[in-house]
């Protein structure tokens, strides 16, 4: 079982996949999948893309493996797009040290998340083999996933069989041993500065968007608001992530755009965040003006959102995960994230959820590899969990 899985996760590393651009590992999932024996009718495809702001090639692969016994439609979930950086990357199999490297240098090797891909082509494998002997299970593997869980927010629920999945098992990282039951909530918001422009040789007559961010940025660090944020025990985190403006250095920048972040597991205090941003980059236009007196301007917008969540240690979901660990020799402990995952909008659709690590270590960056010991702890739970 662990041969065919990692033959699947060294041809789906490889095949490039960015967020709005899974078309083609799409298409590599529905091939074996259907090489594996599931019916071409039970492969189908929500429209998510339609609701994205960004756009898309193809929606979320939805696959139904219906079965005979008894029980609850269990939903398996991952997700199909990786960094941009894991684009290029040249997997290589180091049986002896028993992980996956990457031999391009500088770039990411996008195991978060194909090695769930991996994972969820070897249940169906064995689902398959079962002729039905198992209860129904639905796999989901999701769009847009890095760019804040934009194909499961979209997700289709009118597809994912009949009756409804009760509970959820998600895909993704961190380590084997923990089993993720709580993730924060994220609000991503736009910040667009205009300024004034005017030639560099008479900078008087222009106000520069660049310098009125700085200044409210410079006030934000300073004040505690940026990076981790703890104010009277109330906890969260903001980051500022890009940031693009300008014309040339001939020319007072007239206009710069910002997507930042705020995180807590607290909702207002999420809020709160979002408000001090926004009261520093209103302060700091007021002071900053040109020759004529004339001030620049500040826009706020949203961006994709996700609420926290977090399920009880009674749960059947979480039980049962924990029940399989054990019976497949090791243990999991449920623990709290901060970062974010599908879980959190499949929760908030209604289906309980919780994340198994499935073996990245160093993800995104260019010293990613892949621990194929916890990737076998991963599958031979999540079979287990389907099999029953």
């Amino acid at each position: 079982m662990i041969e065919t899985a990692i033959n699947d996760l060294m041809a789906l590393l490889p095949i490039e996949g960015t967020p709005s651009k899974e078309a083609a590992v799409a298409a590599e999932i529905r091939k074996r999948l259907i090489d594996a024996g599931v019916p071409a009718a039970s492969i189908l495809h929500d429209n998510a893309q339609d609701q994205s702001e960004y756009g898309g090639e193809v929606g979320n692969l939805i696959v139904h493996l219906d079965g005979h016994r008894q029980g609850p439609r269990v939903m398996f979930s991952t997700h199909m797009d990786t960094v941009p950086d894991a684009v290029g990357c040249r997997p290589r199999l180091e049986q002896e040290s028993a992980r996956i490297v990457n031999d391009a240098p500088g770039r990411a090797l996008g195991g978060d998340n194909r090695l769930g891909c991996a994972i969820l082509l070897t249940l169906a494998r064995e689902l398959i083999a079962l002729n039905g002997d198992h209860q129904s299970a639905t796999l989901v593997f999701f769009i847009q996933e890095e760019v804040g869980l934009v194909g499961a927010r979209g997700l289709d629920l009118s597809k994912l069989g009949e009756p409804r999945p009760s509970m959820c098992v998600n895909l993704d990282g961190g380590p084997v041993h923990e089993l993720v039951t709580a993730v924060t909530g994220t609000q991503r918001f736009t910040i667009d500065v205009t300024g004034i422009p005017s030639h560099a040789g008479r900078p008087s007559g222009g106000v520069s968007a660049g310098i009125i961010a700085s200044l409210a940025l410079a006030q934000l660090q300073s004040d505690g608001w940026h990076g981790v944020i703890d104010k009277d025990g109330k906890l969260g985190s903001a980051n500022l992530g890009i940031v693009e403006g300008g014309q040339g250095s001939n020319v007072v920048m007239p206009e710069m755009s910002i997507l930042a972040e705020a995180r807590s597991h607290d909702a207002q205090f999420r809020a709160e965040i979002i408000e001090s941003w926004k009261s520093a980059f209103c302060g700091a236009v007021g002071q900053v003006a040109n020759s004529e007196g004339d001030k620049g301007e500040v826009s706020f917008g949203p961006g994709p959102t996700y609420e926290s969540f977090a399920l009880s240690d009674d749960e059947p979901i979480v039980r049962k995960t924990i029940a399989a660990a054990e019976k497949c020799g090791f243990e999991v402990k449920p623990v709290t994230n901060n970062g974010g995952m599908d879980a959190n909008w499949i929760v908030a659709h209604g289906i309980p959820a919780v994340t198994i690590a499935v073996g990245q270590r160093q993800v995104h960056t260019a010293d990613e590899w892949i621990h194929l010991g916890d990737f076998e702890k991963a599958l031979n739970l999540v079979v287990a969990l389907g099999r029953e």
